[in-house]
Order: structure tokens, then sequence, then C-alpha cells
């Protein structure tokens, strides 16, 4: 039987019992035995790696097989590669709303189309996926001016409610739709809006920095709120 750790060949041979070099053969073979263990965890771990670096840059923990890493290409601004993959997936699967969503959301930020990325991101919604921005979150009580404590992250829109998934802190929070009293555009900017929570706003800003971001995201809520 032959097994490959690397670029290193472990040949196991069928010997006879040679009591002379059956000691050397036992050492022997419980050292390549491990190897091949060690390798076979290897294997195992490996997507479960995959699958938490994916979820560093707010995947959702659901999101399915194959998935893991396209929301770090598109926080990273490699739009085309993202929707490479993603073509892929969907080749496969036409009909998997995570990945109509994100590729939606990578379509958004790279042609700033609203309109079209309104009717992606409802059709995503149809087949069980919904909408994914890329937001600021603002830690601060809101002013026209700049944030200077905030955190970055994903604001997911389900069909089970509101999350948020930051990359750089641990400001994350995830709520059911009856749970929020208010959801609007901020009345001093045309950049932001806020999801109010027990009385507390969350202020966030669209990575467009476009008024036309937040009005899509609100849309968007309304919809799929009444579902």
């Amino acid at each position: 039987m032959v097994a490959r750790f690397g670029e290193q060949r472990l040949r196991f041979d069928v010997v006879s019992g040679n009591e002379e070099n059956s000691g050397m053969f036992c050492h022997s073979y419980f050292s390549r035995l491990s190897l091949v263990i060690i390798a076979a965890v290897l294997v195992t771990v490996a997507p479960l790696v995959a699958t938490v670096r994916g979820n560093e840059y707010g995947s959702r923990q659901a999101s399915p097989k194959g998935l893991a890493g396209i929301l770090e290409l598109i926080y990273r601004q490699k739009y085309d590669e993202a929707i490479t993959r993603l073509e892929q997936i969907l080749e496969k699967d036409p009909a998997n709303g995570e990945a109509l969503t994100y590729m939606a959301t990578a379509s958004l930020y790279q042609e700033r189309n609203f309109t079209k990325a309104q009717k992606e991101f409802e059709q995503a919604f149809s087949v069980g996926g919904g909408a994914t921005f890329f937001v600021t979150h603002s830690h601060e009580r809101f002013s026209t001016g700049d944030a200077v404590d905030y955190c970055r992250g994903w604001l997911h829109l389900r069909a089970d409610g509101v999350e948020f998934v930051p990359i750089d802190s641990t400001h994350a929070f995830k709520l059911k739709y009856a749970e929020v009293e208010e959801f609007k555009k901020n009345r001093l900017s045309k950049t932001v809006f806020h999801i109010k929570v027990g009385g507390k706003s969350q202020n966030l800003r669209g990575r467009s920095n476009s008024d036309l971001e937040p009005l899509l995201i609100i849309a968007l809520y309304k919809r799929f709120a009444q579902n």
C-alpha cells in the first residue's frame, strides 16, 4: 500500500516473520503509521481552518460550502476574482441563495448600479439568500463629522433578521425584525442610516459613501421584514 504526505512516499511492504528484522520493522512501521495519521488529521482540519478564516471576514456561519473567502475578496476590492468564483458556484447550483447574494454585493460595489443591485438582492432573497453590505459602524453619538471611534464589517439582511459581523472589533449584533424599533436614514447626513433597538441607535455608513446606498438598504429591509 502507498500513501503520500507532501512530497514523501511511504511504502508499507508485506514482510515475513523474520525475528532478526522484526524490531526494526516495528519501529519503522509505527513511525510511518504516525505520519499517515498526521496527514489524515491535516486533511480533516484544513477545511475547518478555511471556514474560520472566511468567518474572520464576515461570512455568515451558515454559509454553504465553497463560499468561504468570497467576502474576503470583496473586502479587498478584488471584485473580478470574487465574481469569477461565484460564477463557478452558480454554474453548478443556479439557485444558491448565498452565492447570488454575494454576487449582487460584488457587482454593486464594482458597478455602483443601485437599481440593478436591488433587483439582484430581491432575486437572491426569493431563493433563500438576501442582501449583504460592507459598512462602517460608528461607536460615537451621531454627528455630521467623520467618525473617529468605529469598526467595519458586513451587514446581512436575511429572512430571519439583521446581522452585523465586524471584521476588526467585537461590536457584533444580530436582531430579529420584530426587535427593530427603527430602521431609517439619518436626518443630518444623506449617507448614514441607523438601526434603533432598545432605545439605542446603531449608526452605519455604506462602503460607496453614496446617499443611494442607505436608501437601497432601507428599501430591502422593508421588503424582507414583510415576509
